[in-house]
């Protein structure tokens, strides 16, 4: 089979190594689930971020309630507008949102030196023919490239480790559509499990620092790229599958399965007309 998407991204990577069976339902049989409050905050946080970047790059600098207005009326609309499971109660996510909002206009924004915002990027990836795609979320004049991250706790080290491909991935196309570029790759992290402690958490991973190369990258590519189109779907069982939205269908299948597998000594009948 082809790739769903006729390309291939680090989310889809990412998804694909937590569990194909997932991947398989999100983007070949495309299931619609209702969004995630935690991801939805972070989509509605990404977008304010992103129109204060963008009048930054304009030579305008708007105030603080401005970014708080923009997040607000794309929050609000947003629930209106998509399915969202709420784990905690929409007005205390939006408290939280605009906490997270006050704090980086109050403690980040001075600092940054924006040059691209959102900036997708395509490049083929060698020996494959697919094309590899991203979005970065921010360059600065140093050629330094940023992704934002909002979360309910700070970052381990395995985390960050296990983050190191992401932004491989963003270098690699960054120098493909501009050039070899020394550049740094930051992660800039808004964590909170509420609204009254924002913190946040700068993490700069320097090449010479990542045990990770482009040769590593394009092998990880690859066993994805072979096992989508190869149709390999299996599920990787863990304690993460109480949590997937996915779950009731996933043990359904996975039961008519087993009954219709002749090693059962038990095969379901079709249903007659």
């Amino acid at each position: 089979m082809e790739l769903p998407k006729q390309y291939i991204s680090y989310s889809q990577i990412k998804l694909y190594q937590a569990c194909p069976k997932k991947y398989y339902y999100t983007y070949v049989r495309n299931i619609p689930v209702p969004l995630n409050d935690k991801i939805y905050l972070g989509i509605v946080f990404h977008a304010a971020v992103e129109y204060y970047l963008n009048e930054k790059i304009a030579g305008r600098l708007p105030v603080s309630e401005r970014v708080l207005d923009y997040f607000t009326d794309h929050f609000d609309s947003g629930v209106q507008k998509f399915d969202i499971n709420w784990d905690l109660k929409p007005q205390e996510t939006r408290r939280r949102g605009i906490a997270f909002v006050r704090y980086f206009m109050k403690d980040v924004a001075y600092t940054l030196n924006p040059i691209m915002v959102e900036k997708e990027l395509l490049a083929q990836v060698p020996e494959l023919d697919v094309p590899l795609k991203g979005v970065i979320d921010m360059v600065e004049a140093d050629f330094s490239i940023t992704d934002f991250k909002t979360t309910t706790a700070k970052w381990s080290k395995s985390r960050i480790k296990n983050s190191y491909l992401q932004v491989i991935i963003y270098r690699y196309l960054f120098e493909k559509n501009f050039g070899d570029v020394a550049s740094r790759l930051k992660f800039k992290i808004f964590y909170a499990k509420n609204a009254s402690n924002i913190r946040h958490q700068e993490v700069e991973i320097k090449p010479t620092d990542v045990d990770f190369d482009y040769n590593k990258m394009f092998e990880i590519i690859k066993h994805v790229v072979d096992g989508i189109t190869s149709s390999v779907f299996h599920r990787n069982d863990s304690y993460v599958c109480s949590y997937c939205e996915f779950r009731k269908l996933c043990r359904s299948e996975n039961d008519t399965l087993q009954k219709n597998d002749p090693a059962n000594g038990e095969k379901m009948e079709p249903d007659s007309d």
